[in-house]
């Protein structure tokens, strides 16, 4: 897609009114005329999420290791691929506009960089004429919650979020000629994947062996007994169906929202199995009934965020648990607020909270 006649003008006009700016300001009724020219949901919502990423660093050196806000970046650009629903990328940003509200009194710059990845996500998910209005005004007398999100983006660039009398100008001249320029002409290339260089990477830390007496834990508790023979009873009859030597169910559980790996062992050679979404949800009842029970036995330890079950051709059934490590699969399966939302429903004491858990805790202002 290349520039209209229109728009080249249009972005040339610009560039004059910024240069020749003593703040180095985009005047709000040029911006929406060149977003008016360009008419294009697409490239419009692509210069939405450069605006997010340009200030996205100012977020992340405040909430060093958080994924969340480049994680609904990353889904924005999803959405705008039909690789996602509205609805849940909607959903994820009403989330994070609430989760970047908690820390409003730490600092404001940063949690408005989080904010612009909120209005980005908002302008990708409506429809163009929502987005580029025929209201005129200049943005000091407009409310803050009508504020585009290149605006926005701009404010938190250039120091004004907090007082508007407070602009760098030069700052803000930088921004506004990225803006007009860089932003524009990548936001046009429509191959050109923005979120690329943005991995979403969870730090693991190392965590010392800690004491488990899981034996004790469901040994002496009945119901857990019997809700592992209905398990083992149901595995069994799978494995003796099938005619496999080794069964595997890895279930991955924290609060409610759970993951399955399934698989079996052949002749020596293990393959993924996938069982039907029914059967899967009626283990995974037993998996969280077990969670709870085997919480109430030892709550000082937490609740388990893995248990893997094993059972074999000669009968035997081994039972494995994951309290503390955050293997790949819940880094990639789960997020940061599933283990806080865990937390809170099984909380463990001070010296069962690992590294990583401690950090999430931290930052979600959560006592532990």
């Amino acid at each position: 897609m290349k520039y209209t006649e229109t728009i080249t003008s249009l972005i040339s006009k610009g560039l004059d009114e910024v240069n020749h700016s003593d703040k180095g300001h985009l005047s709000l009724s040029t911006r929406r005329a060149i977003l008016q020219a360009i008419n294009k949901p697409c490239v419009i919502g692509r210069i939405s999420i450069l605006c997010a990423l340009k200030v996205y660093p100012i977020w992340n050196d405040f909430f060093r290791n958080d994924t969340e806000i480049i994680g609904l970046i990353k889904k924005t650009e999803k959405y705008l691929l039909e690789q996602t629903s509205k609805k849940e990328l909607l959903e994820d940003a009403e989330h994070l506009d609430v989760f970047a509200d908690n820390y409003m009194e730490d600092d404001i710059t940063a949690v408005f960089a989080a904010k612009v990845a909120v209005h980005a996500a908002y302008d990708a998910g409506s429809d163009a004429d929502m987005v580029i209005s025929d209201y005129d005004s200049e943005e000091e007398i407009e409310d803050p919650d009508e504020w585009d999100t290149a605006f926005l983006a701009s404010l938190v660039y250039n120091g004004g979020i907090v007082d508007l009398d407070s602009i760098d100008n030069e700052r803000n001249k930088e921004f506004w000629n990225w803006y007009l320029t860089e932003c524009s002409s990548t936001a046009f290339d429509k191959d050109k994947m923005l979120t690329n260089d943005y991995k979403i990477e969870r730090p693991i830390y190392k965590t010392l062996e800690q004491p488990r007496t899981q034996t004790h834990e469901y040994v002496n508790n009945d119901k857990v007994m019997s809700l592992f023979n209905q398990l083992e009873n149901i595995f069994t009859k799978i494995l003796s169906y099938a005619e496999w030597d080794v069964f595997i169910f890895d279930a991955y559980r924290v609060s409610k929202v759970s993951y399955d790996k399934v698989s079996y062992c052949k002749d020596g050679v293990i393959h993924d199995c996938n069982l039907s979404v029914t059967v899967l949800m009626y283990i995974d009842n037993f998996i969280w009934d077990i969670k709870k029970e085997m919480y109430e036995s030892k709550k000082e330890e937490g609740g388990f965020y893995e248990l893997k079950m094993t059972v074999n051709k000669n009968g035997d059934f081994v039972k494995e648990f994951n309290y503390d490590v955050r293997v790949e699969v819940l880094q990639k399966a789960f997020d940061d607020y599933d283990f806080a939302d865990d937390f809170n429903i099984c909380p463990r004491a001070k010296e069962f909270v690992p590294n990583w858990l401690a950090d999430i805790l931290k930052r979600k202002k959560i006592s532990f």
